[in-house]
């Protein structure tokens, strides 16, 4: 299916923005069985000719009731979109060795995820379990990894998007897309269950903090304790997009309140929202002018936390360390660091092997998060954060979120 396609058949589907395409409840293989383990990533073109499509796979989402007249100005503006924003996407991939390193390390994650399940997690005896990469977005290509899935004889699919934080654009987007190819046949339906979220889960949690102490040992000694964090997230709709009305915003906060607690708030501490008007064009302007505002109120050390990816991206490579240093050494903040990706830390690969655990063998544990009700209230209005470390763009996210005062 063409994102022309998915975007006309999902576009009032309001299942993008709470996640249930598929049961969250756990599979039940049995002796003989193999499960499909489909790790969804963010993927990355790896080369020159792949670019302009992924772009226009990204600029094409389906969320938003797009039909006639208005889906065709969307499919035309995102690919005269990714046109113009070719060339320069291919210069700044160049700049950090290209895709095919990012997605070498989902490769990484997904070869260490399986040796984890056959030696240490717990599951049924018996079965046989299988790791696949795919992605929304074109490279890894999740036809391949279909494919891939028929010749090896999958009985069962688990999804595993390694998006911390439920989207529309990114874990909606790539549930629909995996049901595109069972509608369309590319793929014969199997028993699927599909994780929604794991921003909330203590590995996860800790993993991060882990790499937040360890760029913390880059600044030198005597500035150390003066280093605030600046966590940076994707996605901010204007407020007059009222249809666009997924949890991710609150699932965010959520993120950086269970870091931050589990830190004893030991820092003055922020997040901004980055808004995406163009893939790869505009989606550091928001973070430009709060590095700005840092900068003008004295701070003189930050540690910028993406607290929305698992792995290196081409957002953390480029658009934070490369792009964003320039704007803080401009703006006068002399060190600036941004956080490693979890990559193939221990505690995350810890973290996905207890989600199949959990969607397999039906492992309790009071952790798992699925549906949007029992998330709670967004814990945003409790945090102490400086008024020049505030952001318009969260506000008004905060304001049409489903789980804030405002939203409901």
């Amino acid at each position: 299916m063409s994102p022309r396609d998915l975007a006309k058949t999902y576009a009032k589907d309001y299942r993008l923005f709470d996640g249930r395409f598929f049961s969250p409840d756990p599979l039940k293989p049995g002796p003989g069985d193999r499960v499909g383990i489909v790790l969804m990533v963010p993927g990355a073109p790896e080369k020159k000719e792949d670019v302009y499509p992924y772009l226009y796979h990204r600029l094409m989402l389906p969320p938003g009731a797009r039909s006639g007249w208005r889906l065709w100005i969307k499919h035309v503006h995102s690919r005269l979109s990714a046109r113009m924003l070719s060339r320069q996407v291919i210069s700044e991939y160049s700049a950090i060795g290209g895709g095919r390193s990012i997605n070498r390390l989902n490769a990484e994650q997904s070869v260490d995820l399986k040796s984890r399940l056959l030696t240490e997690a717990e599951l049924p005896e018996n079965v046989n379990f299988s790791t696949y990469l795919a992605s929304p977005f074109g490279t890894p290509s999740m036809s391949q990894a279909a494919r891939e899935m028929e010749r090896d004889g999958v009985t069962h699919v688990l999804l595993l998007p390694l998006f911390p934080q439920y989207a529309a654009g990114t874990t909606g987007r790539a549930l629909a897309s995996w049901e595109a190819l069972i509608k369309t046949r590319a793929f014969a339906a199997r028993p699927t269950t599909a994780v929604w979220q794991f921003g909330n889960r203590d590995k996860y949690q800790d993993a991060l903090n882990d790499r937040i102490e360890q760029a913390l040992q880059r600044f030198p000694r005597h500035i150390r304790k003066e280093v605030e964090i600046l966590f940076a997230a994707h996605g901010v709709p204007a407020p007059s997009q009222d249809h666009s009305r997924d949890p991710y915003c609150c699932l965010v906060h959520q993120t950086v309140e269970g870091v931050m607690a589990r830190r004893g708030n030991d820092r003055t501490f922020s997040l901004s929202f980055v808004r995406s008007r163009a893939w790869g064009d505009q989606v550091s302007i928001d973070l430009q002018e709060r590095i700005r505002k840092m900068a003008r109120a004295g701070t003189r050390a930050v540690v910028v936390v993406p607290v929305d990816h698992v792995s290196e991206q081409f957002d953390t490579a480029f658009l934070l360390d490369v792009r964003m240093r320039s704007v803080a050494e401009e703006a006068g903040i002399g060190h600036y660091h941004v956080a490693s990706g979890l990559n193939c830390h221990p505690l995350f690969i810890e973290c996905l092997s207890d989600l199949v655990s959990e969607s397999v063998s039906g492992a309790e544990s009071k952790e798992r998060t699925i549906p949007t009700e029992s998330l709670g209230e967004c814990p945003r209005k409790t945090w102490d954060v400086p008024s020049t470390h505030r952001d318009s763009a969260t506000d008004a996210r905060c304001h049409i979120c489903p789980l804030s005062e405002s939203g409901r």
